[in-house]
């Protein structure tokens, strides 16, 4: 025998599960910039630094900071380790090897559609990857890695 519950206390309880989610203790730092300055830029392409910034650096870099629903998807599970998988801000450090290993990560990603994640650009359409940037990204993800200076 199924439990039947009634429509309006499910959208309560959803409701109170979708708020619960966005209350999160968290505090999240403002810095003061959220991308990387020109002179510690990833790329020296201009469309690749653009599509990072718009698609990546709000969990790949240390000013980035995810907005409120990504708290509730289930990419948030996993964002509070996204910067010490891959973090934009910290690129210039990285060393030859590390940045070839992420470069193709980043390949991957990119070229599988995992990266920026589903269920995070379902809500927030801005940081869905264009075909344009798509393969920008792949382009500059697939040349040899530049030594940090």
């Amino acid at each position: 025998m199924m439990l039947k519950i009634p429509l309006p206390i499910a959208w309560l309880v959803g409701l109170a599960v979708l708020i619960a989610g966005c209350s999160s203790s968290q505090e999240t730092a403002t810095p003061a910039a959220t991308v990387p300055s020109s002179t510690n830029a990833v790329s020296t392409d201009s469309q690749v630094n653009a599509a990072l910034e718009q698609s990546c650096y709000q969990c790949h870099s240390t000013g980035g900071s995810a907005p409120w629903y990504a708290a509730v998807s289930p990419t948030h599970l996993a964002a509070n380790s996204a910067r010490r998988v891959l973090n934009f801000s910290d690129w210039q450090t990285y060393g030859a090897r590390k940045r070839a290993e992420t470069l193709k990560n980043i390949e991957q990603s990119v070229s599988a559609g995992s990266m920026p994640p589903g269920d995070y650009t379902a809500l927030d359409h801005s940081a869905r990857l264009t075909d344009d940037q798509k393969q920008a990204l792949l382009k500059w993800a697939s040349q040899p890695a530049v030594p940090a200076h």
